[in-house]
């Protein structure tokens, strides 16, 4: 018979995701690494997760779902705009948050380009409602705008991982909104 668990699982998986986060992704961490911040063993970790890979898409599925996700928490914003500046406003807070690791899992790990995609088809198809809508002109470009985002939210996140203060990245995401396309005709 089967040992009954002597952790708390969520708790375990909040170590595991943070430190997934703080050592840069899948391929940067090491069983021994999990377990020790864990503070469970490898037969555990196996048994509660199936081996690193279950426990790293666990940890992923966990981090999207915080509070603390910028482009989800930006997209009622009334204007394709607003919702830019408060996505980049957003990010520059987690990214630099004392709380937690510094910049995002998701941006950190080479193995979660889908993820990255998905974000990025997310950020586009809001812009596609902000043209239909004549919040932004018609020649707009939504796949290129929302690549342009992107490439923002990944620069900003690794360089906060390098330390970057935050004033210093707000000014590079002021700087980049005004190339903002502004003429709605």
């Amino acid at each position: 018979m089967a040992r009954p668990r002597e952790f708390d699982r969520d708790v375990v998986l909040q170590r595991a995701m943070e430190l997934f986060w703080e050592r840069g992704g899948f391929d940067r961490t090491s069983i021994s690494q999990l377990t020790s911040a864990m503070g469970i063993s490898a037969p555990s970790l196996y048994a509660a997760f199936g081996g690193k890979q279950g426990l790293f898409d666990e940890a992923v599925a966990t981090y999207a779902q915080r509070p603390g996700v910028p482009v989800a928490q930006a997209l009622p914003a009334a204007t394709a705009r607003e919702f830019v500046q408060r996505t980049m406003d957003l990010a520059i807070e987690e990214y630099t948050s004392s709380q937690h690791p510094l910049g995002c899992l998701i941006n950190s790990d080479p193995l979660l380009a889908d993820r990255r995609d998905e974000g990025r088809s997310v950020i586009a198809d809001r812009l596609r409602q902000a043209i239909e809508a004549g919040d932004l002109p018609t020649s707009a470009q939504p796949d290129d705008l929302a690549e342009f985002i992107v490439v923002l939210l990944n620069g900003l996140a690794a360089r906060a991982r390098d330390g970057v203060p935050r004033e210093r990245l707000r000014a590079v995401a002021d700087m980049a909104l005004r190339a903002w396309p502004s003429d709605t005709s």
